[in-house]
């Protein structure tokens, strides 16, 4: 993938982890545990996505 498409992908993985802990914050504060945990379960799964596709990069890199 020398298109750049994994650096975005990864990208795209990193904000939508720093989203859903947002979210998680904002549902705390209103009261919602809930949805403040299953913006924390989205956050998790974002972040493994996240580290999955780094991993990813730095392999093609030093490959």
């Amino acid at each position: 993938m020398d298109d750049g498409s994994l650096e975005r992908r990864a990208m795209g993985a990193e904000q939508l982890v720093a989203a859903k802990i947002t979210e998680f914050g904002a549902h705390l504060t209103a009261g919602d545990r809930a949805a403040a945990e299953r913006a924390r379960t989205e956050a998790l799964a974002a972040l493994e996505v996240h580290l999955d596709l780094t991993d990813q990069l730095i392999s093609q890199t030093f490959a």
